[in-house]
């Protein structure tokens, strides 16, 4: 069963998300959104995580706040390519 992450799973009282492009996005959803996510569009860390949740079969808000923290985490904040956000939270939380 697939699950639907939501803006209101997110921490936001901890993290400070925009619900709309940046500026420095383009109008449209290219190939950069396809293979980026910008940690602070909170749109986009919602999609991330529904994914990440559902390929390793995860349910619960504990779950969405464990890899919401991991992005968020020092040592992830100047990887930006969606692959290599999902292995090194992979890795930092033992899946």
């Amino acid at each position: 069963m697939a699950v639907q992450v939501e803006k209101k799973h997110l921490q936001t009282d901890k993290y400070d998300y925009v619900w709309s492009r940046d500026d420095g996005d383009s109008s449209f959803k290219g190939h950069s959104d396809r293979i980026k996510v910008d940690k602070d569009e909170g749109y986009e860390v919602v999609y991330f995580i529904t994914k990440f949740m559902n390929k390793h079969s995860l349910t619960t808000v504990g779950d969405v706040h464990k890899i919401e923290n991991a992005l968020h985490e020092d040592d992830l904040s100047s990887v930006v390519y969606r692959d290599d956000l999902i292995a090194a939270i992979e890795k930092k939380l033992g899946y």
